[in-house]
């Protein structure tokens, strides 16, 4: 998931998503980050995104729409997009195709240069770092092949009620304000019939939520990356994840 020891060079990880929640502000101006940001990308689009909400006098009610955008640069060789949403107060980098942090780490560090240039004082509210991991699987006996010990006794003990068409646990952690939200099980690709293949889900969604000044964002990147690798490589059996590196 990173560089070094967390890298794996077989992921099988169907989406990537780094996201920045932004705390509310006047002086943010999307348009003119896209456009300084454009020269990295190979296209860009801008979304318009209509919204509707309604204003109250006293002796009445109206209902105002407001025009906003997303603003979505796209990287097609690398498969890789990055949107800044006015409507979301948010940007996000996306992509299906990750191997290591070089997915995110110079866009990260260019995103910086250009809030520095365009709002230096701008803070983020949230951070989160995505990833969705899905494992073939043909048999409820494979399972423990992919899964660790403990996931593997779980999703089977789970596996014992009839005509089951999805099985999704999840649970949440909170270490010193690192936080993860971990789902895990069986998504089922033809549901809602009954379960009949036993593909596997991961979905690790580490973040942090509190007001995070813009000099503070690479270094809770890197913690939230190794955060999740962590939590991955402690779920996973050991046999297949030394296949995965």
């Amino acid at each position: 998931m990173g560089d070094g020891e967390y890298t794996l060079t077989k992921n099988v990880l169907k989406n990537f998503i780094l996201r920045v929640d932004l705390l509310k502000s006047d002086i943010i101006n999307y348009t003119s980050l896209a456009d300084k940001l454009a020269v990295n990308f190979d296209r860009s689009e801008k979304k318009q995104i209509k919204k509707f909400k309604l204003k109250f006098t006293q002796d009445d009610s109206e209902m105002i729409k407001e025009d906003n955008f997303d603003h979505v640069l796209i990287s097609e060789d690398n498969n890789v997009t990055l949107t800044f949403s006015e409507t979301q107060n948010a940007f996000w980098i996306q992509s299906n195709q990750y191997r290591d942090n070089t997915v995110y780490k110079n866009i990260i560090q260019n995103i910086i240069e250009a809030f520095n240039i365009v709002s230096p004082e701008i803070q983020a509210k949230r951070i989160g770092m995505r990833y969705i991991n899905e494992f073939k699987c043909s048999t409820i006996k494979g399972v423990s092949n992919i899964y660790g010990k403990r996931l593997s006794t779980i999703v089977k003990q789970m596996l014992k009620e009839p005509e089951q068409s999805r099985l999704i646990g999840m649970e949440e952690y909170n270490s010193d304000g690192y936080k993860i939200r971990f789902q895990y099980g069986i998504p089922n690709k033809f549901y809602p019939s009954v379960i009949s293949v036993f593909d596997l889900l991961m979905d690790i969604d580490s973040y942090v939520e509190s007001t995070i000044g813009i000099n503070e964002w690479e270094e809770i990147i890197v913690n939230l990356n190794h955060s999740a690798y962590k939590k991955f490589s402690h779920e996973i059996n050991e046999k297949y994840l030394k296949e995965l590196k």
